[in-house]
């Protein structure tokens, strides 16, 4: 991999931070070395699973369910730790990820969770401007958020590239890759945690009410590690901070309708042919 300094680079939302371009996609510049050695060293078992996705897309539910769903001794250990701290976020780790479905991860299970665009980015901009804005206090203008969503230049972007190649990843190999839709996950749960458990291999065992009620963002986010602790992994970031609404639709309380526009026209022209396309209500 190419050394930092002859990267393309950007800085970020007003962030102190930049931002690294590696095979079309920007990552936090301070990863970069642990991306390496991640690419070089890491081999899948084939009882790995891996649990990927957007930015601000459902990842900590998705962490919750699949925890539960695997807690054969039910100790429900998320009531005293958050979700990032039990399930290892590699991002966050001295093993960053850049992980390509098509090629690193084969022989190992994978979830992907997608999330409705509009939804994704009002949630990331709510989530950098309390984690990466260089003064919290000043919101980065969500114009320029939407700006950069569309353009692709952001942590892990771009959006519809990163969603479409595990969509396509999800099709040719279905026995390894699930693709599951957060929207899906709010309006049929019990269906979507069978869909999940059995992909993990939990076919009969599941008590899909109990693994629900464990995950569930209204009894997370009450939680006393989740409302006083920081994360474990990323110690300047506050466990409540992971926890907002949780709904689907909420870009409808922040966008104008020339963002919607633009982000739906954007959405047209790169899911075109896919065969995948995302609810708005």
């Amino acid at each position: 991999m190419e050394n930092k300094q002859q990267l393309p680079t950007e800085s970020f939302w007003g962030s102190r931070d930049e931002i690294c371009q590696i095979e079309g996609f920007w990552y936090p510049a301070q990863h970069m070395e642990s991306i390496a050695a991640f690419r070089s060293e890491f081999e899948p078992r084939k009882d790995d699973i891996l649990l990927t996705s957007f930015i601000k897309t459902g990842t900590t539910w998705l962490k919750a369910l699949c925890y539960n769903i695997l807690d054969e001794e039910e100790n429900d250990v998320l009531a005293k730790k958050n979700p990032h701290d039990v399930v290892p976020t590699l991002e966050a780790t001295d093993c960053s990820t850049l992980i390509s479905p098509a090629v690193t991860c084969r022989g190992c299970k994978l979830v992907y969770v997608a999330r409705n665009p509009k939804d994704t980015l009002v949630s990331m901009w709510h989530y950098l401007n309390k984690t990466s804005k260089a003064d919290p206090a000043s919101p980065f203008p969500l114009e320029r958020a939407v700006e950069a969503f569309c353009g692709g230049v952001m942590p892990w972007g771009p959006f519809y590239e990163h969603v479409v190649g595990y969509w396509e990843e999800s099709k040719e190999r279905p026995d390894e890759v699930l693709f599951i839709k957060y929207e899906d996950l709010c309006r049929k749960p019990e269906e979507q945690v069978r869909k999940l458990a059995s992909f993990l291999g939990r076919r009969t065992s599941v008590d899909v009410e109990k693994v629900l009620w464990r995950s569930s963002l209204n009894r997370l986010k009450e939680l006393e590690v989740n409302k006083n602790d920081v994360c474990a992994v990323a110690p300047h970031i506050p466990n409540s901070i992971f926890f907002r609404t949780g709904t689907v639709g909420d870009w409808k309380n922040c966008l104008t309708p020339d963002m919607v526009q633009r982000i739906d026209s954007l959405a047209r022209v790169k899911l075109q042919g896919t065969g995948l396309c995302f609810d708005d209500e």
